[in-house]
Parts: structure tokens; C-alpha cells; sequence
């Protein structure tokens, strides 16, 4: 039998990689990051987005297209107005009262005729690659997660969820036939009585022509999400105006502030969200959240992202463990 010495550090070294490589086997994501000093792990939700895929109505592949009426299990308060339908249209936003194909956005307040909600107007065409899907839930775990989400947003409503709907725009492409991908999605929460929107993003493809927020017929109450008609439409994967990355919240059955306000009716004061490096952004597994480690651990003067399934993982692990023990040579 073979006997090798070995320090504390790389004790607990080989003790992690083990329990990452069990987790590893059942497809969970890895995320590594190498910083310099301090040892410590931290576990995070690795998405912002609310479950879909299975279960879900999709709508035709197709550019420029929408779903047909969609009949709500529960009427939506929309500053004022009472839905009972709405339209899941291609080029990212929901509508009331008919579709909406414009790929053309206009900025906010737009002054229409329209009541609009857009968590990622753009030209897209997902007849090459990309799902657009929607659902509804009235009972289960999402209401469950959605009222704790509201009450963490909104502390003094006291609120519990009775119906949610779900839009998601996963990993679809611009026009045309661009192959980028794209993936965002809105979350419409209802008490009966009090009315909530969430626009949650992942991997965002540079596009400057994108309108993110919402309007009201006449503007009379509008939000536009930092970064609309820029270059910096990106950086929706990180930023937030309740400190969760990619994730914007808003209250929006009457509205609380003048739409002259840049912070209408959003929970908080909007304010960029902690930035983490790019490719650690959230994803699914089997169209379900998958939950990330983030393990800090040392070397000297650099910093290193990685992110690892499966025998990747075990192959950087490996090679990480060896520079380790050359390191205290």
C-alpha cells in the first residue's frame, strides 16, 4: 500500500472534488472560481427564470407570429384596466386585446393606443432554432415560489398568489435565420386584487434595437429598463432593481408613482444588481432550474471562471489538484 503525505489544504481539496463529483453525476452544474486567498463555498439559485418546457403551449415557429387569444384563468389588473385574455406575440412582448406583430419597437412612453408589456421587444425569428412557450398555474410550487418572491419585493402587501402566467423566450434567434440566441421571460402574478410583472433574463445576444419595460395606452404610466436602444442591452442578464440578477419586478394594478418618475411602480428604486462573470449564467436541465456551487479557492493573482458538467468536471478537477501539489513544492 502506497502512503502519501499531504497538507490540510489539500485534504479538504480532495474532499470537495469528491463531493462535486457526485453531484456532477446527477447533471448538476459546477461553477469553479478561483480567487486569490480565502477558501469558502456558497450555495446560489442558479436561475431567475420560473419553470417551463414541459407542460407548456408553444406557439408556431415562425417570424413574426403570436399565439391565438389565450383566455385567463384569472382576470389581470393592468394599471387600471381588467383582462381576461392576452396574446404571447413572437417579438417579445403581451398584448390584450388582439396580436401584435410589430418588429419595429418604438421607445417608451410611445403615447399609443396600446397597453403593452415588454420584457424584450425585438425583430425575432425562431423559425431556425428557439421555443416560445407559455403557461398558466392557479395551484402548486409556482405559486408558492411567486408569493414569497412578492412578498421579499413588496414587504408591506402581506400577499399570497392565486394565479400565475408564465411566457418564456428560450434561446431564440433575431431575424433572419441569425442562429444567435436569446432567452428572457415574463412572469404575470395575480391575487385578484393586487397585480405583479417579473421580466427575468439569461444569455442576452447584442442587439441594439431592443425596447425592454412597459407602456400604457397614452403613456400614462411607462417603465423603460435601462439599456433599451443602446448597446448595452446585454447587460439585462446582470442587472435588477430588487438586487436578484436578471430580474426586474414591478407592481402594476394601479401604479404607485406619476409616470414622469423614472422608478414608476417598480418595487425598488432601480440600481444594477452585483455583476458575475458571464459564463456563469443561469440554465436549465431538462427544463428545469439547475442549482450552481460557486467555490472560491486560492491562487496567486488571478482570478478564473469555469463552469463544468459531467468529465469535464473531473478532468479540471484532476488537473487543478496537481497544480496544487506543485504549488507547495
Amino acid at each position: 500500500m502506497l502512503t502519501f503525505k499531504i497538507s490540510r489544504f489539500q485534504y479538504i481539496y480532495i474532499v470537495l472534488c469528491i463531493i462535486f463529483l457526485q453531484l456532477s453525476s446527477y447533471g448538476l452544474m459546477i461553477t469553479v472560481v478561483l480567487y486569490r486567498s480565502t477558501t469558502y463555498i456558497t450555495t446560489t439559485r442558479s436561475t431567475v427564470f420560473y419553470p417551463f418546457g414541459a407542460g407548456d403551449i408553444e406557439n408556431d415557429r415562425s417570424d413574426d407570429g403570436s399565439s391565438s387569444v389565450i383566455y385567463l384563468l384569472q382576470q389581470f389588473i393592468f394599471f387600471g384596466q381588467t383582462y381576461s385574455q392576452i396574446y404571447v406575440n413572437n417579438n417579445g412582448h403581451l398584448t390584450f386585446d388582439g396580436s401584435f406583430n410589430s418588429w419595429t419597437p418604438y421607445q417608451f412612453p410611445g403615447y399609443g393606443a396600446l397597453d403593452l408589456i415588454a420584457p424584450f421587444w425585438t425583430d425575432i425569428d425562431n423559425r431556425g432554432n428557439g421555443v416560445i412557450s407559455y403557461r398558466q398555474y392557479t395551484s402548486g410550487s409556482v405559486l408558492t415560489d411567486a408569493t414569497q418572491d412578492i412578498n421579499q419585493y413588496f414587504p408591506d402587501l402581506s400577499f399570497s398568489a392565486t394565479w400565475v402566467f408564465v411566457a418564456t423566450w428560450d434561446r431564440v434567434a433575431y431575424y433572419p435565420y441569425s442562429g444567435t440566441e436569446t432567452s428572457f421571460q415574463v412572469v404575470l402574478i395575480s391575487d385578484g386584487h393586487y397585480t405583479f410583472i417579473l421580466m427575468n433574463y439569461g444569455t442576452i445576444a447584442p442587439k441594439h434595437y431592443v425596447q425592454a419595460g412597459y407602456d400604457t395606452i397614452n403613456s400614462r404610466y411607462h417603465f423603460s429598463i435601462p439599456g433599451s436602444f443602446s448597446n448595452n442591452i446585454t447587460n439585462l442578464t446582470y442587472s435588477s432593481n430588487v438586487n436578484v440578477p436578471g430580474r426586474w419586478a414591478f407592481r402594476t394594478d394601479h401604479g404607485s408613482r406619476a409616470a414622469s418618475s423614472v422608478t414608476t411602480s417598480p418595487a425598488v428604486t432601480p440600481k444594477p444588481a452585483v455583476q458575475l462573470p458571464s459564463n456563469t449564467l443561469a440554465r436549465t436541465f431538462r427544463g428545469k432550474p439547475v442549482p450552481s456551487l460557486v467555490i472560491l479557492t486560492t491562487t496567486p493573482l488571478t482570478i478564473r471562471f469555469f463552469t463544468f458538467k459531467g468529465p469535464a468536471l473531473m478532468f479540471y478537477l484532476r488537473l487543478a489538484f496537481l497544480q496544487c501539489r506543485v504549488s507547495q513544492l
